[in-house]
């Protein structure tokens, strides 16, 4: 069979891409994780990265530009709509700017994350004449939270529909879930809507020894029982059930101790809710933490409490870390976790159900490491970052998956 013939859409594997992505900023969380991992992973021979970002949290850009990569900050806060002169100087001056770093970057692909990234891209690489433009969609919660009256929703509905339907090539999600949303409620054609779930750089949170030391720096023994809750301080996370779970756990368990890693603007008062059920001793805030892996190898039990999720990195790395993991049955976890064959799942927004599980595999620590050593299989075989960006790129050249992969296998 003769080779394929590539439509005018289609790049050669051969030819290197430039890939500018558009952010709207660069602190702590899944989409940026998610596009540091893409920057530091893709072949170097192949993919060259830029990076812009609209807003002024800037506190991954050393990492980035570490790697090579060129990064542009806008640095402007984003005015609301209801301060319509404010607003509209903030989408001009950064349409200006996304298309002039475009064209000096020469852009072959524009890919977009987070809500003003493509607002403001997806637009911008039209305007300026980008071969290829796409977004992410990296959180199935796709609308703030307002009034019904607020005709703000409505707005960003019908501007949604727009770009993803006629202005993109094509919309990215992480989750199955997420793409059904976005079909259903916002009217996107589903063969405009592609699936590629999240991966992790297995090989970095490989079960390891943790540092020796590393238990007494946080105040614990060799004894107490660890558990670890990696994520932002957020509404979405559903911490604050988890505190309310250690308060049931500690009576049962009273060297049971819990870490949260990460920041966000909950922690005042998941704070005030320890102090209240008199936790401080047991529950630990952390903070944002490059040591993520280690901390990971210390803990005993991954709790994951979400009420809503993507396709969570943070999980994908405790599996890695082959952590058994108690975590709540929403869409997004049970993208990768199946309840008795690879972790402990439970209702979410239920502190009792999560103390239950959390209970249940300390009871069981056979039965918690067959689940942990079976998440560890899957992540390794299904969730790898290879694969991922595979994916990416196959989106990205118009080609299919298959010729990317085997591209990358003969190598």
């Amino acid at each position: 069979m003769g080779k394929r013939r590539l439509t005018t859409k289609e790049q050669p594997l051969s030819k290197k891409m430039r890939i500018l992505h558009v952010i709207d900023a660069l602190n702590h969380g899944g989409a940026q994780r998610l596009l540091m991992l893409l920057a530091e992973k893709a072949p170097r021979d192949r993919v060259e990265t830029g990076v812009l970002v609209l807003q002024p949290r800037l506190e991954l850009k050393e990492a980035l530009e570490s790697l090579g990569v060129r990064v542009r900050c806008c640095n402007r806060e984003r005015p609301s709509i209801l301060s319509p002169h404010r607003f509209l100087s903030y989408v001009l001056r950064n349409l200006r700017e996304i298309a002039a770093f475009c064209r000096s970057l020469s852009a072959d692909v524009l890919h977009c994350h987070l809500s003003d990234a493509e607002l403001l891209g997806i637009p911008s690489g039209r305007l300026c004449g980008v071969s290829r433009v796409f977004t992410t969609v990296h959180y199935p919660d796709l609308l703030p939270k307002r009034k019904p009256a607020d005709l703000r929703n409505a707005l960003r509905r019908a501007l949604t529909r727009i770009l993803y339907n006629h202005l993109a090539d094509g919309v990215v999600t992480v989750s199955r879930d997420t793409a059904e949303i976005l079909s259903r409620d916002f009217g996107v054609r589903p063969e405009k809507i592609q699936v590629i779930l999240n991966g992790v750089d297995v090989a970095s949170f490989s079960p390891r020894t943790p540092p020796p030391d590393a238990r007494r720096s946080l105040g614990f023994n060799q004894k107490d029982c660890i558990l670890i809750n990696v994520a932002r301080l957020a509404p979405p996370k559903g911490q604050a059930f988890l505190v309310e779970a250690m308060a049931r756990l500690t009576a049962q368990f009273p060297g049971i101790r819990l870490l949260f890693v990460g920041d966000g603007e909950l922690r005042a008062e998941l704070e005030a809710r320890r102090a209240s059920l008199r936790l401080e001793d047991t529950v630990v805030f952390l903070g944002n933490r490059s040591d993520i892996a280690d901390l990971l190898a210390l803990s005993d039990i991954f709790v994951f409490s979400s009420v809503s999720e993507g396709t969570s990195l943070a999980l994908l790395e405790a599996m890695a870390a082959g952590k058994p993991i108690v975590a709540t049955s929403i869409p997004g976890n049970e993208e990768v976790l199946r309840h008795g064959e690879n972790a402990y799942l439970v209702p979410p927004g239920d502190p009792d159900a999560l103390a239950r599980g959390v209970a249940f595999l300390l009871d069981h620590p056979d039965e918690a490491q067959r689940l942990a050593a079976k998440g560890q299989q899957e992540v390794a075989a299904q969730f790898d970052i290879g694969q991922t960006i595979a994916r990416y790129r196959a989106l990205w050249t118009g080609l299919d998956t298959d010729t990317v992969l085997g591209a990358k296998r003969t190598a």
